[in-house]
């Protein structure tokens, strides 16, 4: 079993000599821990969670989603429609789309990774701030609830 995580703004080493900042897979059984690293040094992955398969996807402030593939066990970058963006968190929902909010962008984007294929859905603030999205898997299709930061709170519910 292996456990993915994020250390913030703390370097910590472990005692096989490795010091991390950032993603880090810990297999829990073997002691195995593996430094993850983004390609583009500013992806900076923050808050996520994971999909249906297992993948532990993670907004990024540099303006990418990241996935961390339990298979590969490698980091992987999708940059987003709109740029310029940056995301605090993302999430995976039932169908294994991930959701996230482009900050200051006004917009909150569900991206189909096995289509590779982005939507765009314009808030009705032109400015926004996303802390915070909660899916809610039990309806079909999903709802997503958006909270601002100025506390906007947005409901989605896509038709297709």
């Amino acid at each position: 079993m292996s456990v993915i995580a994020r250390l913030r703004d703390v370097k910590r080493s472990f005692p096989n000599g490795v010091k991390a900042l950032g993603p880090l897979d810990l297999d829990i059984a073997s002691g195995e821990t593996i430094e993850l690293q983004t390609r583009t040094p500013r992806a900076a992955p923050k808050r996520g969670g994971f999909d249906p398969d297992g993948n532990a996807w993670f907004g990024g402030a540099g303006g990418y989603l990241v996935k961390y593939d339990v298979k590969t066990k490698q980091l992987v970058e999708y940059p987003p429609p709109t740029a310029g963006v940056s995301f605090y968190e993302c999430l995976p929902d039932k169908n294994g789309e991930i959701w996230a909010g482009e900050m200051y962008a006004g917009r909150i984007v569900r991206f189909n990774p096995k289509a590779n294929r982005w939507t765009e859905y314009v808030l009705p603030e032109p400015i926004s701030h996303n802390r915070r999205t909660w899916i809610d898997n039990s309806t079909d299709p999903v709802t997503i609830w958006y909270v601002d930061h100025d506390g906007i709170i947005v409901r989605i519910q896509p038709l297709e």
